[in-house]
């Protein structure tokens, strides 16, 4: 067994701790932190209005720390402006742009040398509400019509709007849309404009919008701007009624023309308004004007209306209680939709009739334009309720319905009955062809029910006063005066007064004339029996008038309306200076009154009806219905010379009395609504 050697070493404290660090010794001390992100806020709100918002970075750590920030690609409402990276401490500078909508954010994000980015939430609250209103065009048509503008929320959260017109102007409406929620319609509808130019501003109010209230200005011209100006169309209108009117022999009206400032009028209206002579009484809205279109239009008997024609039922205010329907025409708007005579109107478009005035009325019945809708709620004549809806649209008004000619036997004989609605379009035609039956059928009475007749063309009242005068008046050996017309002193002196006799060639044609005098003139009739009414105007009383001297004319029903004059038409604002009907404008002025050949004249007050003949109208029946109350009254008077009413009622009475009725525009006056 060899022997076990023992060595000793020897070693310095130097290279003792080489060993020791040799072998895995912790050293001189604790290891260095690493550097982290510390940021300022956890999360920044903004203002909704927008602008800068500050993010401090610092190192929280040790050692260096390199950071960047970033804002999400996506978003595009912020960005930062300055300080996006660094070292160690530093500052994020954020542009916020306003909001204008609803509530956002987005995560802001520093990255750098260390394991986890840190996050900071940039948020901004919902924008108020905000108005956004527009028109497809500023200016508005010069003859009228309607505009749609739209409203829209431009800002955050919900949108309560109202759109109003100022008071203080009653040329335009809001037809629809006169509030809504966020995005909406408004629909203004506005009249012709017949005077100087004008603006009209819609303003749209809304609780809680940032820019509450907004408006938008419409403006529009006169109505014939591409023929002339307003005052050259004004001064024009005014030197016509100077030369034609028919009241000017008045000393009265030339002071009123002496007193005249044109530019204190801004529209025609307003001045035909200011010259009319004793408007209560005699120039009831008989001097008007219309657009060459309208005044083509009313002559052809066409024009754009549902078909109806009603009265106004008022209360003892004279406030309106309901509508009530007198006539509905033949294939009409009105007729398609269901309304019949006697049909009580209750409401218009959603609104009580008891809770409008007249002006309202008319405004819901719309403008005489194609595709303006009406919704009607109804009482039926059997007490049913219904409601209706009809489309205006343009029709040629039923001068003669064909359903409404009779030929009734009596005991006197065989009487002819004629509702008659107009003096325009077709009459001359339809009024030879039913008065050719008449005479074929041998009749030896005749009612005309005219009613509801405003008036029209004179030349076919001569027509109508010769075929029931007959070749009595126009073929005996000596002419029979049908009318004068009579004008003011400077007319008369200027040869327009012009004496008119019963004869056929009011029809003008030859074949026409012919017809006339061969085959419908009426010859030898016993009784001539009218069916009248307040609504009873113009030409229906010239008519009457002329054959009162010699005919055995009576009148039941009511007093008529009292209009014993007539007008011309002068066009103004001419397109071609030497052509007078190219005018844009007519002027219609009372300017000449028709007189009798017994020389009556002046009946501004109506012509009365017959003693013992004042009759209601019967709305229960139908127009050409020998039961309906006038058709039997006359039915009576001329079987037994008396109306044989009972005591009048009281609606008899009071239409018995002298009343002075008010002029309505002529369009409603002669075919209604």
């Amino acid at each position: 067994m060899r022997p076990v050697r023992f060595l000793r070493f020897r070693f310095s404290p130097a290279a003792l701790a080489v060993l020791i660090a040799a072998c895995g010794g912790s050293g001189g001390g604790p290891e260095e932190a690493p550097p982290s992100i510390s940021l300022s806020a956890t999360r920044i709100s903004a203002e909704v209005g927008g602008g800068s918002a500050s993010l401090g970075v610092s190192n929280g750590g040790g050692g260096t720390l390199r950071w960047a920030a970033a804002i999400p690609a996506t978003v595009d409402w912020a960005r930062i402006s300055s300080g996006s990276n660094g070292t160690d401490s530093g500052t994020v500078q954020i542009e916020i742009d306003a909001n204008s909508g609803p509530a956002r954010e987005f995560n802001l994000t520093v990255t750098g040398n260390v394991a986890t980015p840190v996050t900071v939430q940039v948020s901004q609250p919902e924008a108020p509400p905000a108005i956004a209103l527009t028109a497809p065009r500023t200016e508005l048509e010069g003859d009228g019509g309607s505009i749609s503008l739209q409203v829209r929320n431009s800002g955050g959260g919900a949108l309560q709007w109202i759109a109003s017109l100022p008071d203080d102007q009653d040329w335009a409406h809001i037809e629809s849309g006169d509030s809504g929620a966020d995005s909406g319609e408004i629909v203004v509808r506005y009249d012709l404009n017949g005077g100087e130019d004008r603006e009209l501003q819609v303003v749209v109010n809304a609780a809680g919008a940032s820019n509450s209230p907004q408006s938008l200005d419409l403006a529009q011209k006169w109505f014939a701007a591409s023929a002339c100006t307003y005052p050259e169309a004004r001064k024009e209108v005014f030197d016509l009624l100077r030369n034609f009117y028919y009241f000017n022999d008045e000393p009265e009206q030339q002071a009123t023309y002496a007193g005249i400032f044109l530019d204190d009028f801004s529209t025609l209206d307003a001045l035909l308004d200011e010259i009319r002579w004793k408007p209560d009484t005699h120039d009831r809205g008989f001097t008007y004007w219309l657009t060459r279109e309208e005044s083509d239009m009313l002559f052809e008997a066409s024009m754009y209306i549902f078909g109806f024609v009603m009265d106004v039922i008022e209360d003892e205010s004279q406030e309106p209680l309901h509508l009530e329907i007198l006539d509905v025409y033949e294939g009409s708007p009105a007729g398609e939709a269901g309304l019949a005579r006697g049909d009580k109107i209750l409401a218009l478009n959603g609104k009580a009739v008891d809770g409008l005035d007249s002006e309202q009325i008319q405004l819901e019945l719309g403008p005489r334009e194609a595709g303006f809708e009406l919704e009607v709620e109804v009482e039926t004549l059997s007490g049913a309720d219904r409601t209706y809806t009809m489309v205006k649209r343009r029709m040629d008004i039923p001068t003669v319905p064909e359903d409404r000619v009779a030929v009734f036997e009596t005991d006197a004989g065989k009487a002819g009955y004629l509702h008659f609605r107009t003096f325009f379009g077709d009459a001359n035609g339809r009024l030879l062809e039913e008065f050719a039956g008449f005479k074929s059928e041998g009749v030896r009475h005749l009612i005309v029910d005219l009613r509801y007749n405003g008036g029209g063309s004179v030349p076919i009242a001569h027509g109508l006063a010769t075929l029931i005068g007959g070749p009595e008046l126009f073929a005996s050996p000596r002419q029979n005066v049908l009318a004068t017309t009579i004008h003011n002193r400077r007319l008369e002196r200027n040869g327009w007064n012009e004496t008119t006799y019963f004869g056929c060639s009011a029809y003008g044609a030859p074949a026409l004339v012919a017809k006339c005098e061969a085959e419908s003139s009426l010859r030898g009739l016993e009784n001539v029996v009218f069916i009248t009414s307040r609504s009873s105007a113009s030409a229906s009383e010239l008519v009457i008038t002329a054959l009162q001297p010699f005919k055995i004319v009576s009148l039941v029903g009511e007093r008529t309306y009292g209009k014993p004059v007539g007008q011309y038409g002068f066009s103004f604002c001419r397109t071609d200076p030497g052509d007078r009907s190219s005018g844009l404008g007519v002027l219609w002025p009372a300017s000449f009154a028709t007189v009798n050949s017994k020389g009556f004249e002046g009946y501004y007050d109506g012509i009365p009806v017959t003693r013992g003949c004042e009759v209601p109208d019967d709305r229960s029946r139908q127009l050409g219905d020998a039961k309906e109350s006038r058709i039997a009254a006359a039915l009576r008077l001329i079987e037994t010379g008396s109306c044989a009413a009972s005591s009048p009622s009281r609606a008899a009475e009071k239409a018995a009395e002298i009343q002075f009725v008010p002029g309505q525009d002529p369009v409603t006056q002669f075919f209604g609504h």
